[in-house]
């Protein structure tokens, strides 16, 4: 790898979490035989939930953190739990005390404390071409799709060492040719509320890691946030495109590209297929964490159709914050609007064994990551069924 006067500085006579930092980009650099290291603008860190990390992470978050200061604007994943609820959610004391070390030993780094999967709604908006180095796969997904940004699908350690050194890899998705299609992916059915998730889950277990481009559809950020989330969890997909409206679009080339069709049949199975529940203990709203607009709309349906089990609500700090009159209807009929957690990192399975959810991310990681039982449907669905 070629490699600047800078970052020859840093790997010779950096500190000694620097040297670290150095060596896992260079590692990886290597392995994927990328020619340089190129400057970032930003970091999302993943690895913050006690419960995914366990006390190997927290010990090597520690460590790093004595002396490890990020040089970039960086924002860290959601945590296992809601530090300022844990208790009344029944969550073990050492639990709790171990995710809190997680949370302080982040912002020791520097690391701003928005525990968030969706950094994009919290004001780090990166701009068309701008090279990050994002971990969480929905929002890399968002942000390479949506924004026109460029990242990889970092790993969490990866991800702290861009962050700390200011750089990353060029490789994959940071060049042109990694950005191109890979396959061209017709949707012959009008999508509306879910259908985005159920589009990105089958797309996903289609595509592999493959990069489509999607034709047939229009979509709202807010429906592309949803659609990418499935995409990456079902997939290894990073990017998508998305004709007429994703802003790498316009420019890409898909003459003599496979395609391949999805039908409403289609959406129908991936439902059926991602549904064994038969009786819900929660409805679980919030993978990726809610936008401010869609707390509000959910507090709507809420007070309209109160449901008669808990309702978990997982948003971040900032958007629970700024909305009390939302939280409030929602925490009135029995629910609860969580902070700086998220549906599936949390911890579920000391108190449930079925989720009832609207999100192909959701559907997706709650049997493995939750051992839970899943009831796959619209929230308007859910709200009538346990009303």
């Amino acid at each position: 790898m070629r490699l600047t006067r800078a970052d020859r500085h840093l790997l010779d006579e950096g500190t000694d979490v620097q040297r670290k930092a150095m060596g896992i980009l260079l590692t990886v650099g290597r392995l994927v035989e990328a020619a340089r290291l190129v400057p970032i603008t930003s970091a999302h860190v993943s690895g913050a939930s006690y419960k995914m990390i366990g006390d190997p992470g927290l010990e090597f978050l520690e460590d790093f953190a004595q002396t490890a200061r990020v040089s970039v604007p960086t924002t860290v994943n959601p945590l296992g739990t809601d530090l300022a609820q844990w208790q009344e959610l029944g969550v073990p004391p050492t639990f709790a005390e171990k995710q809190g070390r997680i949370a302080r030993a982040y912002e020791a780094m520097g690391v701003r404390p928005t525990f968030s999967c969706t950094p994009y709604l919290l004001g780090v908006r990166p701009g068309f071409g701008e090279h990050i180095a994002w971990a969480e796969s929905s929002a890399v997904c968002f942000a390479n799709s949506v924004l026109g940004a460029r990242t990889n699908r970092e790993g969490g350690p990866a991800a702290l060492a861009a962050a700390i050194v200011g750089a990353t890899p060029e490789y994959g998705l940071h060049t042109d040719r990694g950005r191109e299609p890979t396959v061209v992916v017709k949707v012959r059915t009008k999508p509306h509320g879910m259908d985005y998730s159920l589009i990105g889950l089958v797309a996903g277990e289609r595509v592999g890691d493959g990069l489509p481009f999607f034709r047939g559809f229009r979509g709202t950020e807010e429906d592309l946030k949803w659609l990418g989330a499935a995409l990456a969890s079902s997939g290894a997909c990073g990017m998508f495109h998305l004709e007429g409206v994703t802003p790498d679009a316009r420019g890409a080339r898909v003459k003599g590209l496979k395609s391949i069709t999805i039908t409403r049949d289609d959406l129908t199975t991936a439902k059926r297929a991602h549904s064994d529940g038969t009786e819900a203990d929660l409805i679980g709203l919030g993978s990726p964490q809610l936008s401010a607009a869609e707390l509000q709309r959910i507090a709507r349906l809420v007070d309209r159709t109160p449901p008669r089990i808990p309702i978990w609500v997982f948003t971040s700090r900032i958007v629970r914050d700024a909305n009390p009159d939302a939280v409030g209807i929602i925490e009135r009929h029995g629910g609860r609007v969580l902070a700086d957690t998220c549906l599936e990192v949390t911890l579920l399975e000391h108190r449930f064994g079925t989720v009832a959810t609207p999100s192909g991310k959701g559907a997706y990681y709650l049997p493995s990551l939750c051992k839970q039982k899943v009831i796959f449907d619209d929230v308007e669905a859910l709200l009538e069924r346990y009303a």
